[in-house]
C-alpha cells in the first residue's frame, strides 16, 4: 500500500451518521502550535479503506499501540464517539480513555490498520502539532491481545484519583530522553554503590508490574493501584526530601501526573521523568539497566527485551515471570505459578481463593476478598535508608 493511501481521508457516510447536522461546531485544543483563541476542528472523517482487503485490516500478525496526548478537549463525548467509530472502522480492539484533559489509548490490530490509525490521529486538528509519530509506542501483537473494544469518557485519562484541576499535567517534571535517562541511572548506580547517591530512582507502577521487571537500583512502591500513589507520596515525604527523583513508568503517562503531584509537595530538589517510558527506553537500550519483562495491560501480560527472569513462582520459588489469572472465578489477582505447580493444581493466588473454588463447586456463596488483598497494606511506609535502596532492589 502506498504512503498516499495511508494518509487519505474521506467523509464516509458511516461516520457521518454518528453526528447530527447541529454537531458542526468545533472543539477546542491547547498545546504547542495552537494560537490563543483558535478553535481547532475535531475532524470526524474515517480513513478511506475501499482499496484494502478485509484480510489486510484483520490480519492477526499485527501490533499493539500505546499512546497518550494531554490537551484541552471541549467535548469529550464527541471525541469518544469518533474514536469508537474509527477503531471499529479499522477493526481495532483495546481501550481508549477520553477526558477534558486529553486522550489515552492502547489498541491492537493489523499493521495496516495501526498505521492508518496513527496517520489519522496525526492529521486530526485537535492533536496536530502536539502528537508526533514518536509518541506511539508499538510492540508485536494484534487485535487478539484484547477481548474487545472499550472507549469511554472519564474524569482523568490515567486514574490517579486527583482532580486534574488540582494537580495538572502542566506542572509535570522535567522530561529526559532515553539517552539522558540512561546516563542518569548509570551515574546513580555508580554513586549508590559508594553510598553517595542523592537520587531516588522511582518506579511509578504497581507492585505486580515491577515484580517481573524494573530498573536496577529502583525504589518500587508496594502499591496495587496508581490511585494509591498520592497517598504513598504523602506517607513517605521525608524519603523524598531534598532528593533528586528520577521517575519512570510503562509509557510515560503515569509520570506526567505522578511527577506533578510529587512537585506539588515541594520537598524534592528536582523531579525528572523518562519520556516515552520503559517502552521507548527498551527500543534504544534493550540490554540496558532495565532487567526482566515489561508488564502490559492486555492478554499478553508481558513483553520481553532481555533474557533475565527476576521473579519466582509463588509456590515453589523457581524462577518464573509469566502471569496467569487466579483460577477462582471471583478473583482478578495475577499469579506467578510455574508449569510444574500448575500441574499439581496450584492455580489460585492464595489458600482463601482455593477455598472459594471448593465452595463454588459445592454451590456455596464464596467470600469476595482474597487473602492477598486483605493482608497487603494499602499504602506501605518505607523503612529503609536511602543508602540501602540500590542494594535491596538489585
Amino acid at each position: 500500500m502506498s504512503d498516499s493511501s495511508l494518509s487519505s481521508i474521506s467523509d464516509g457516510s458511516d461516520v457521518l451518521r454518528l453526528f447530527s447536522d447541529s454537531d458542526t461546531d468545533t472543539d477546542t485544543g491547547a498545546g504547542t502550535g495552537t494560537a490563543r483563541g483558535e478553535r481547532p476542528e475535531l475532524a470526524r472523517a474515517l480513513p478511506d479503506t475501499s482499496g484494502l482487503s478485509r484480510e489486510a485490516l484483520t490480519c492477526k500478525d499485527g501490533e499493539v499501540l500505546l499512546y497518550y496526548c494531554y490537551c484541552e478537549v471541549k467535548d469529550p463525548e464527541k471525541l469518544c464517539a469518533w474514536q469508537k467509530a474509527l477503531c471499529q472502522h479499522l477493526h481495532l480492539t483495546g481501550k481508549v480513555r477520553v477526558a477534558s484533559e486529553g486522550i489515552n489509548g492502547t489498541v491492537g490490530g493489523s499493521k495496516v490498520a495501526t498505521n492508518l490509525y496513527i496517520e489519522v490521529m496525526l492529521s486530526q486538528p485537535l492533536f496536530k502539532d502536539i502528537l508526533c509519530r514518536d509518541d506511539f509506542k508499538s510492540s508485536a501483537g494484534g487485535a487478539h491481545c484484547f477481548p474487545d473494544l472499550r472507549v469511554g469518557v472519564f474524569e482523568e485519562i490515567v486514574p490517579m484519583g486527583i482532580d486534574p484541576k488540582k494537580v495538572s499535567y502542566k506542572e509535570t517534571g522535567i522530561h529526559l530522553s532515553p539517552q539522558e535517562f540512561h546516563k542518569e541511572v548509570e551515574q546513580h548506580l555508580s554513586q549508590a554503590s559508594q553510598g553517595q547517591s542523592d537520587t531516588i530512582l522511582l518506579d511509578c507502577r504497581n507492585f505486580y508490574e515491577s515484580k517481573i521487571g524494573h530498573f536496577q537500583g529502583c525504589l518500587a512502591p508496594d502499591i496495587r493501584k496508581f490511585s494509591y500513589f498520592p497517598s504513598y507520596v504523602d506517607e513517605n515525604l521525608e524519603l523524598f526530601r531534598n532528593k533528586r527523583v528520577l521517575m519512570y513508568c510503562t509509557g510515560g503517562i503515569r509520570c506526567e501526573r505522578g511527577s506533578a503531584y510529587l512537585r506539588s509537595k515541594a520537598v524534592c530538589r528536582e523531579v525528572y521523568q523518562l519520556k516515552g517510558g520503559i517502552h521507548k527506553y527498551l527500543e534504544e537500550f534493550p540490554d540496558g539497566f532495565y532487567r526482566g519483562k515489561l508488564f502490559v495491560f492486555d492478554d499478553r501480560y508481558a513483553i520481553c527485551s532481555n533474557e533475565d527472569v527476576i521473579s519466582a513462582c509463588r509456590h515453589c520459588a523457581a524462577p518464573w515471570d509469566q502471569y496467569s489469572l487466579c483460577s477462582s472465578q471471583h478473583c482478578r489477582q495475577l499469579v506467578l505459578a510455574c508449569p510444574r505447580c500448575r500441574g499439581e493444581g496450584l492455580t489460585a493466588c492464595c489458600a482463601l481463593c482455593r477455598d472459594k473454588e471448593r465452595a463454588a463447586a459445592a454451590g456455596q456463596a464464596p467470600k469476595e476478598e482474597c487473602e492477598c488483598t486483605r493482608r497487603r497494606p494499602r499504602v506501605p511506609i518505607e523503612r529503609v535508608s536511602q543508602g540501602t535502596l540500590a542494594d535491596e532492589k538489585d
